[in-house]
């Protein structure tokens, strides 16, 4: 059954991807559809990730003062990849 369910979805997104692409007139629909479909999940996997490693190194960061840094790099940074970033603006 789970076989069936993803040979569906997986037949489902190519035609709906083929399908979009076929109608895009301009290089900016393909940015929205590569942003809403792939790198904005992305970015967001690393949101979620980059948090949970600033959270195990955060007593060395503390240690050598770096705490910003850290912060900036591991979390704000993929915070404002997702949710602050227009779609589109790759």
């Amino acid at each position: 059954m789970k076989k069936i369910v993803s040979v569906l979805l997986t037949v489902t997104l190519v035609i709906i991807l083929s399908s979009s692409m076929a109608f895009a007139d301009k290089d900016k629909d393909i940015d929205v559809m590569a942003d809403a479909l792939l790198y904005k999940p992305i970015g967001f996997a690393a949101l979620i990730s980059g948090a949970a490693i600033f959270v195990i190194s955060l007593p060395i960061a503390a240690i050598t003062r770096s705490v910003d840094t850290t912060a900036r790099v591991l979390v704000k940074e993929p915070f404002d990849y997702v949710f602050v970033r227009p779609i589109g603006e790759i």
